[in-house]
């Protein structure tokens, strides 16, 4: 060690060893102290520089001491590293006293964390007036004068402090050491101030119990025999009765750590216990004294809440005068010693013992002492004798059958609750513990202040809790309340499912689906849910992949919902289900995955989403199969994944009734309106009871009631749809219901009420008034017919009742009534001579497998054109033996209608055979004569009339150029495919035809120099292929 000089100028040499270092030799000596006593791995984890470095801040602390005081040094930027982290470096140094290093370390770790390097010399050193003159060594070595002093060195290393959390902790260990200091000076001042009580007991013709006297003066003593650390003593004195008295503190100071007026030990949150009816109770009792907690834990020695023992003072005539309050911690022979043998507490153990009734030496008489020796010590000597024996006896009756028992007591004072639990040991971790806690700080409505966990002989580990509370009178809870509550936190998910099953009669399937969720799921749901869970599992499977449960958590808002989608086989995708979702009307908030089955059984997979109202709207749980019956139709593909779903939410519509709507809103589109579906979807769903109004208005004119109650009906909805728009603020959607309502009103036959549509494949039909249809194209037709389904869509356009014309497979999903409407302008010149009047029809396959190859999509389309075909059938008259039929369930606005023909047109010139097929199937009158050519007839495309005729004319053309194009080469580009009856017919008319270039929806084909051979016999080829395009050109 160096003089005050040398420690500050730090030299780097190696430890000197061997006699003391004085003032002026080199530092290196406390270096020695220093470690002397480390653990080496410790040290390891320094390098050579860092440890002296930290020698010599340590030495410059110690060089600032002077006698009787004490050094903090806090050094932040230290400079000292342990692989490679920074250190705080903290050195204290005192006068050696009892404490001091249990006291700064407990303040070290709790304010800053683990240490990573703690030492703790003691040096003897010689003071003189200018601070430490000479160092004679550590404190084993140095014996004798007792002009030397013994220093205290505490040197500790933590992670980097910030200065102002170095600051913070320099003050707490001042506040610490002058506690330490006062606890020690004050000794033995305490220990004569005990005497002075203990005589009083003794002498003193104190008004209570000589047995009661005999055991507190037996107790003091005991304390008085090394068995208590005294920290603080103070006296309060007493005046005033029984019921109105209260305590002030004398005017005496406190001795120890209570010399501290600031210091209280009784108190409730940050408030100082008053006298309150349980002080009074207590000092007019018969016990002579009183053992609890303080409510202050203490700074010195130990890291735990003081011992508070409170002893009644008398007058020499035996007059109550006030208490002593005594603070300090029992050493640990209260602990290990026998209750039999420590004062006070045998008193409590003997009595419960005489109460029970029990023989000390037989069987039960020894098990409820060892209760009483095995009780938690601390409580023991805090318990009052009667709730002591009551809890005792419960515990004794836990031997024999063991079970889970909360045993409660409340403070005298009312600022804490005490409860030990007990709970089977193979139940119990530090989970189970928390929970158990959380629950007691809540029902107590308090803060969990202490727990301490012990594992005694048995199947039950025992908890004893410490909620502090902060004021209010402590709720009354009772035990079989609280024991309740912990069976449920105790009892495991398996021990609940298999009571579940027993109260629900759940089969065996239901109970091995369930056991077999994962620990995820079950921290999420109870056995019950999982048992509903495994109920809808069960009944998917491969052939029906999903179910669904629309339920709400306990803690959701009532705009907020939630969703299980339980799906067979894979997960479903958020892309596929979001959607979905979000057109329904809501906002999916979270979302999580669990899977349950193995592979013998398939996988499932459960997704879990929480969502939300997207209008902010409260959400009716009771609409539930509104909900279920829009999402499973979106799923199944039976309607479109579109805004109108959201009517199932808003105005309480099920998705066959949207359907009416949605139909209607396509409609519009293809007449040319000029709002989106998304905005005429969203105009729906702002006006919700007109949304309902239009279906009910629908039902009232063509529903099966129609003709007997639906004209009233149907004419006090339009008031009432009317009125409504009245409150329709933008014109927009003023537009969009006003067109809806005149649909409506034009609507003359609809297939959606006939009950077996769908199993025939057909979809939804409306046959429409077009002349009273507003904002129609000219021309306006005379009838046409709406066909819209999840396969299909389309429109037959009718100029008269009596009219005939083709059918086209249209790719134009967004205007293909504007297709059909210019088609049909020109049939109406070409049947001219047929038949007074044109049609048309058209129609959209929605669901063709585009990349599937062509054989799939014209199987797809097939399918579309059947569907088309016999939806439009289904609303049109057939004609018997006896006259007109109308179709069954089908109201008719409009007089008999039974005429109805089609015939070929692009893309359907080999469906002929099929709409026969479909005619016959319905028994329709006109049979094989209802679609022109097929078998029955003849068939464009082979006999090639139409391609033949043009022909002929261009032949004409050309020879009026002095050209013969049948010898004559000569370049095409066209457009079309060898797939067509008029294209591919027209280009196999002449041997000289060079098709340099031609087009259709798919392809472009180009040939700029072709081989008129070779290339004649190549469209020969593909034209004779059932379905062909320009990829097959080789």
């Amino acid at each position: 060690m160096a003089s005050l000089k040398t420690a500050s100028q730090p030299k780097k040499t190696s430890p000197a060893k061997g006699g003391a270092a004085r003032a002026g030799e080199k530092p290196g000596r406390l270096a020695d102290y220093l470690l002397a006593r480390t653990p080496a791995e410790d040290i390891a984890a320094y390098d050579v520089a860092d440890l002296e470095r930290a020698a010599d801040l340590a030495g410059r602390a110690v060089a600032r001491h002077r006698k009787g005081d004490c050094i903090i040094a806090i050094d932040v930027d230290s400079g000292v590293t342990r692989q490679g982290r920074p250190m705080t470096v903290i050195t204290v140094v005192n006068d050696n006293m009892p404490f001091l290093f249990d006291s700064i370390l407990g303040e070290i770790t709790e304010s800053a964390g683990e240490p990573l390097l703690v030492t703790h010399p003691v040096i003897v050193v010689r003071h003189g007036k200018s601070g430490i003159e000479e160092i004679l060594g550590d404190g084993g070595s140095v014996k004798g004068e007792t002009s030397h002093d013994r220093l205290s060195v505490v040197h500790v290393h933590i992670g980097r402090l910030s200065a102002d959390q170095a600051e913070a902790l320099a003050g707490r260990l001042k506040k610490l050491l002058d506690q330490v200091r006062a606890a020690v000076a004050d000794w033995k001042p305490m220990l004569a101030r005990l005497d002075q009580a203990i005589s009083e007991f003794r002498y003193a013709p104190v008004p209570l119990d000589k047995a009661h006297v005999t055991e507190a003066i037996a107790f003091l003593e005991w304390l008085r025999d090394d068995n208590f650390t005294f920290l603080g003593m103070r006296e309060f004195n007493y005046t005033g009765g029984e019921k109105s008295g209260m305590l002030e503190r004398a005017d005496k100071p406190g001795l120890g750590i209570l010399a501290d007026p600031d210091v209280l030990v009784l108190r409730r949150g940050t408030e100082a216990v008053s006298t309150t009816p349980e002080i009074r109770a207590f000092l007019h009792g018969p016990e002579p004294l009183i053992v609890t907690k303080a409510n202050a834990k203490s700074l010195v020695h130990r890291r735990i809440y003081l011992d508070y023992i409170g002893v009644k003072t008398y007058t020499a005539k035996g007059v109550l005068s006030g208490e002593l309050r005594i603070v300090g911690l029992f050493t640990s022979t209260a602990y290990t010693r026998s209750v039999m043998k420590i004062p006070y507490l045998r008193s409590k153990a003997e009595t419960v013992i005489a109460k029970s009734g029990f023989n000390p030496h037989d069987h039960s008489g020894k098990a409820l002492i060892n209760v009483l020796e095995s009780y938690p010590r601390d409580e023991l000597f805090q318990v009052p004798v009667p709730i002591l024996r009551k809890h005792a006896e419960a515990i004794l009756g836990l031997i024999e059958r063991p079970r889970v028992r909360a045993l409660v007591r409340v403070d005298q004072f009312d600022r804490f609750v005490s409860i030990l639990v007990f709970v089977p040991r193979d139940r119990y971790d530090s989970v189970v513990r928390e929970k158990i806690g959380t629950y007691l700080k809540t029902v107590f409505q308090g803060r969990l202040s202490a727990y301490y966990p012990a594992f005694p002989e048995g199947g039950l580990a025992r908890v004893h809790f410490i909620i502090g509370r902060s004021g209010g009178k402590t709720p009354k809870v009772e035990p079989a309340t609280i024991e309740a509550a912990i069976r449920d936190i105790v009892r495991t998910w398996d021990d609940a499912l298999r009571e579940a099953v027993s109260e629900s009669g759940a089969d065996a399937t239901l109970t091995a689906i369930a056991s077999r969720f994962s620990e995820s799921y079950r921290d999420s749901f109870s056995p019950a849910v999982a048992l509903a869970d495994a109920g809808r599992i069960a009944r998917i499977d491969a052939a029906n992949p999903i179910a669904i449960d629309y339920y709400r958590h306990a803690d959701q808002k009532p705009h907020q919902a939630a969703l299980k989608i339980y799906h067979h086989g894979s997960p479903v995708a958020l892309s596929r289900r979001v959607p979905v979702l979000e057109n329904i009307g809501f906002r999916v908030i979270s979302e999580r995955t669990f899977e349950v089955g193995d592979e013998a059984s398939g996988m499932v997979f459960i997704h879990d989403m929480e969502l939300e109202n997207s209008y902010g709207k409260p959400i009716d749980l009771g609409d539930g199969a509104l909900f279920e019956d829009a999402f499973l139709s979106v799923w199944r593909g039976d309607v479109d994944n579109d805004g109108y779903n959201g009517l199932a939410q808003t105005a309480g519509l099920w998705s066959g009734e949207i359907t009416i709507l949605r139909a209607y809103g396509r409609y519009l589109q293809q007449a040319g309106i000029p709002q989106s579906q998304d905005f005429i979807a969203a105009a729906l769903n702002r006006y919700p009871e007109i949304a309902r109004g239009l279906h009910q208005l629908f039902v009232a004119r063509l529903g099966p009631t129609a003709e007997t109650e639906g004209v009233v009906a149907a004419k006090h909805l339009k008031a009432k749809i009317k009125d409504a728009l009245e409150e329709v603020p933008n014109i927009d959607d003023d537009t969009i219901i006003r067109r809806y309502l005149n649909l409506i009103e034009a609507s003359l036959r609809t297939n959606h009420f006939v009950a077996d549509t769908k199993d025939k494949g057909q979809s939804l039909a409306i046959k429409l008034d077009s002349q009273a249809v507003d904002g129609l194209p000219a021309p306006r037709p005379w009838r046409e017919i709406f066909v819209y389904g999840s396969e299909v869509e389309g429109v037959h356009l009718r100029f008269g009742p009596v009219a005939r014309g083709g059918l086209r497979w249209s790719d134009r999903a967004q205007d293909y009534r504007t297709e059909v409407l210019g088609l049909v302008k020109a049939q109406q010149v070409k049947n001219a001579v047929i038949v007074p009047v044109g049609a048309k029809g058209g129609f959209y396959p929605k669901k063709l497998p585009m990349s599937a190859g062509r054989d799939a999509i014209f199987e797809a389309g097939t399918s579309a054109y059947k569907n088309f075909v016999s939806s439009l059938l289904s609303i049109t008259d057939n004609i018997g033996v006896d006259g007109i039929i109308p179709p069954a369930g089908v109201v008719r606005r409009d007089q008999d209608d039974p005429y109805f023909v089609v015939a070929a047109d692009k893309g359907t010139a080999t469906f002929s055979d099929t709409a026969n097929a479909i005619s016959e199937t319905h028994n329709f009158w006109l049979d094989d004569a209802f679609a022109s050519g097929g078998s029955a007839g003849y068939d464009h495309k082979k006999m090639g009339i139409t391609a033949k005729g043009a022909w002929e004319a261009v032949k004409r053309h050309f020879r009026e150029m002095n050209r013969d194009i049948q010898t004559e080469p000569f370049t095409v580009v066209g457009v079309g495919d060898m797939s067509g009856d008029v294209f591919g017919n027209g280009m196999l008319l002449s041997p000289a035809t060079k098709l340099i270039a031609a087009f259709d929806h798919r392809d472009i084909f180009i040939d700029p120099d072709p081989d008129m051979a070779a290339s004649l016999a190549e469209r020969q080829r593909m034209f004779a292929l059932p379905r062909s395009s320009w990829q097959d050109y080789d």
